[in-house]
Order: C-alpha cells, then structure tokens, then sequence
C-alpha cells in the first residue's frame, strides 16, 4: 500500500508524540520534500522537529516529486507536492486535512484520509486507547482536525 501524508497529520501526531500510528496502520508512508521543508526544515518546533526526524528513512520516506501537474485549485507547496506525489507513485491513500486539496486530489481519483478518521481507525484497532483523549491533547495545543 503507498500512502502520501501531507503536513497536517505529521504536524499533529508529532507534537503529541504519536507518529507510530502512521507505523501501526501503514508500515511506511512517504512524504515530498515540500512536506519535509515544512514540518522540520521550516518548524520552530522542537517537538515536532524532533519526532519526525527521528522517523525519517525508519517508517517516512522523503521523495522529490518528478510529476508537475498543473491544479484546478489554489494550492500550498506542500499540498501540491503530495499530489504530485501521488501521481507520480499511483498513491493508494493521500493524508491530508485541507477540504480544497483533498477535493482536487479526489478529482484526480485518489482516496483521501484525515487525521481524525485515522485517529478513530487507531482507536478501533487498539492502537491508542481513546480517541476522544488524543483530540483533548490536540485541543491543548491549539490544533483542531477537521471532522
């Protein structure tokens, strides 16, 4: 299975320490180097910066996108590398929480993922003990999931 996250689902999970839910339910996941730029090269996080370097070649691949599809949509470099991506490595899902990017990669025929349905596909597996809990944590630092 080939598996593309955008930068809101590692931002997330890496703050709160919980990058292995993309391990548990995924095995490995690849990430464009847009994506890579954003999260840790561009991130004044330390948290986060740190969780997913730590991941880095282990279970998250950083890939160049060779594809330059040109978007119906106004979309950030990191949203338009995962799709680029996704192209270029015919993706079976696509992580990402924007509504207006997940609809342009869903136009391209790609099945979407958010965080929160990954969260309540982690709960049900026993891969974490509450969903519910892990959005409080979220809560905490400011970061709400779309739903």
């Amino acid at each position: 299975m080939i598996v593309i996250s955008n930068s809101s689902p590692l931002i997330a999970l890496a703050r709160i320490n919980h990058l292995f839910i993309l391990k548990s339910l995924f095995g490995q996941i690849y990430i464009p180097d847009s994506v890579f730029q954003e999260t840790v090269l561009q991130s004044n996080v330390e948290i986060q910066t740190k969780n997913i370097l730590q991941t880095i070649d282990n279970y998250i691949f950083i890939v160049k996108p060779r594809t330059a599809y040109l978007f119906q949509r106004r979309l950030d470099f990191g949203e338009q590398g995962v799709i680029n991506l996704a192209i270029d490595k015919q993706a079976d899902f696509l992580l990402m929480d924007d509504k207006k990017a997940r609809k342009e990669a869903q136009g391209l025929g790609f099945k979407t993922l958010k965080t929160a349905i990954l969260l309540k596909r982690a709960e049900k597996l026993g891969i974490i003990k509450s969903y519910s809990d892990v959005i409080k944590e979220l809560e905490k630092l400011k970061i709400y999931l779309a739903t």
